[in-house]
């Protein structure tokens, strides 16, 4: 199913343009800010990092508030589903990094590429996925399947060199996200 979806889209996607990868532009933008942000938590610790980012001390003080306050600053929004599925994608894996954390960088971000890759495959196929379940017990535990499925694969990219923590907003930082998305969308292809 997943194979097909996404055939379907680069069946969709503009000729000479970057297939596939072009229906993901937004979010691999927001994925390259990600992994700058998790760099700044680890390396300057998380208020700092907050406060790089433009988030106040009182939307700082607690994650589930400094969650979506964050995929704000961090989203480049266009107002396109895209955009709303990346930023909704940001705050599920930014409402799961703690504080405190020091995660690495590459598996806060790849984490994020498949849970956008996951809110979107349900955003468009979510209804005809519920109407060919026996039951909402079925149709719920088939999408948490299919997105432990999603993120394993995920999880299998991203192991390239990561690009220099100051280097994540750039070029570097760029071709990282898009060769991880890439490869996970080839793997999710087969």
């Amino acid at each position: 199913m997943v194979a097909r979806y996404l055939a379907a889209l680069e069946g969709d996607a503009e000729p000479g343009n970057q297939g596939l990868l072009a229906g993901f532009r937004l979010t691999r933008k927001a994925g390259q800010n990600l992994g700058a942000f998790v760099g700044e938590v680890a390396s300057q610790g998380w208020d700092a990092a907050l406060a790089a980012w433009g988030i106040t001390e009182e939307t700082g003080q607690s994650k589930d508030i400094a969650a979506p306050a964050l995929a704000g600053a961090l989203m480049e929004t266009d107002g396109s589903l895209e955009g709303a599925v990346a930023c909704s994608s940001l705050a599920a894996v930014l409402h799961g990094f703690g504080v405190s954390e020091q995660a690495e960088p590459t598996q806060v971000v790849t984490q994020f590429l498949a849970e956008a890759l996951y809110q979107r495959l349900i955003l468009d196929l979510g209804e005809p996925l519920e109407a060919a379940s026996r039951s909402y017990g079925h149709w719920q535990k088939g999408l948490d399947g299919l997105r432990s499925w999603i993120v394993k694969t995920g999880a299998m990219e991203g192991r390239e060199e990561p690009p220099p923590p100051e280097q994540w907003r750039g070029l570097a930082g760029w071709n990282w996200v898009t060769l991880s998305m890439e490869k996970m969308l080839q793997r999710l292809l087969e």
